[in-house]
């Protein structure tokens, strides 16, 4: 004969049973709360935890109810609105109104996303870049504010997402910080020293091999460099394979940074003083759009007395028609999103491509 409290742990079996399969028919528990642990059950209905586990495993496996990946049990309804990939992040700076290298970046996050079922996160944070305007000089968080700002999106993202594409702008020593917690990183647009983050950056020193040779086409008789107000790596890289591809080629090129109207008067006074016909070499498109309106406002000949030809290549100078040797930022965001979320992680650099303008 069965003893009673076997009967009772039955009873209890059947209705938790019957309980968990009413409030699936009537839609009392909300869709999106995990139901109750096994412990609970077992408690609440006089039953052992393995008992209420078995219940719980039975209702999966028919389908009555469904297991989420960490183990809790949900109404079947849930799994359309749970069960799906985890979000790319990407930690930029905002996306001001002249950042259009931002926005065909995102444009090629957002193609990839689409393309991989992914849903897209979007981090925008004020202290890694402030700039009233694009002739000013920008400036960045200290050290120990972009250190807290990557601190603060880990403590609220690091467990919904997979995957982190990371601006340009957040530097390798504020990163290295973060070398167990910064899972499937991607650096944009700049190369990077640590092994633990991918990178999709433009190859820079080939970028810099096409202005020059371009140059000597073109008829010109030396460079000119031009760089953005401030330190920005993307430009300093640029620059440092510009004097390497030079030389042998021409005198070592002067260097100019663009940064208030008084730089402008600067490179258009150097300008206007030489006798050889020079190409200005931009590192960075704000700063080669506005000394092409300084170049005509001086009434200097662009581009039969001095030509311009920016390394970076973003619309806001392809649109200006000033010839570029630069590179695909649509494609540098797509590359960028399936390297963090296939989590394979490698530094890959794009080729560059030359669209000559009527500025050469």
């Amino acid at each position: 004969m069965p003893s009673r409290k076997s009967e009772l742990r039955v009873s209890g079996v059947a209705v938790l049973r019957e309980s968990l399969l009413d409030l699936c028919r009537a839609g009392r528990w909300p869709e999106l709360e995990p139901l109750p642990v096994t412990r609970f059950l077992g408690q609440s209905f006089g039953i052992s935890n393995v008992s209420a586990f078995r219940v719980l495993n039975e209702l999966s496996d028919s389908g009555r109810i469904w297991r989420a990946s960490n183990g809790r049990y949900f109404l079947p309804k849930a799994r359309r609105l749970l069960d799906k990939p985890l979000p790319l992040a990407c930690l930029f700076r905002r996306l001001e109104r002249w950042t259009e290298v931002g926005r065909e970046i995102m444009q090629g996050v957002d193609g990839a996303c689409g393309d991989l079922d992914r849903a897209l996160l979007l981090v925008h944070d004020r202290v890694l870049f402030r700039q009233p305007d694009a002739l000013a000089r920008a400036s960045v968080g200290s050290g120990r504010e972009l250190g807290a700002a990557i601190e603060d999106f880990l403590l609220i993202h690091s467990g919904r997402i997979d995957g982190v594409i990371l601006d340009e702008l957040w530097p390798d020593r504020v990163l290295a910080g973060f070398k167990d917690r910064l899972r499937s990183g991607v650096v944009l647009y700049r190369r990077t020293k640590l092994p633990f983050l991918g990178c999709v950056c433009g190859d820079a020193k080939a970028a810099a091999r096409l202005a020059v040779d371009h140059a000597l086409k073109s008829g010109f008789q030396g460079l000119v460099l031009l760089m953005p107000a401030g330190p920005y790596q993307p430009s300093d890289e640029m620059a440092a394979e510009l004097l390497v591809a030079a030389a042998g080629h021409f005198s070592k090129p002067p260097v100019f940074e663009i940064g208030s109207p008084k730089d402008c008067l600067l490179l258009t006074a150097f300008l206007k003083k030489q006798r050889k016909r020079l190409l200005v070499v931009g590192t960075e498109d704000n700063a080669a759009v506005v000394a092409l309106g300084a170049m005509r406002d001086a009434g200097i000949d662009v581009p039969g007395r001095a030509g311009l030809l920016s390394t970076m290549g973003s619309r806001i100078a392809r649109d200006r028609e000033i010839t570029v040797a630069g590179f695909n930022f649509q494609q540098m965001g797509e590359e960028a999103s399936r390297m963090a979320i296939g989590g394979t992680l490698r530094h890959a650099a794009l080729p560059p491509v030359l669209v000559p303008g009527i500025t050469t």
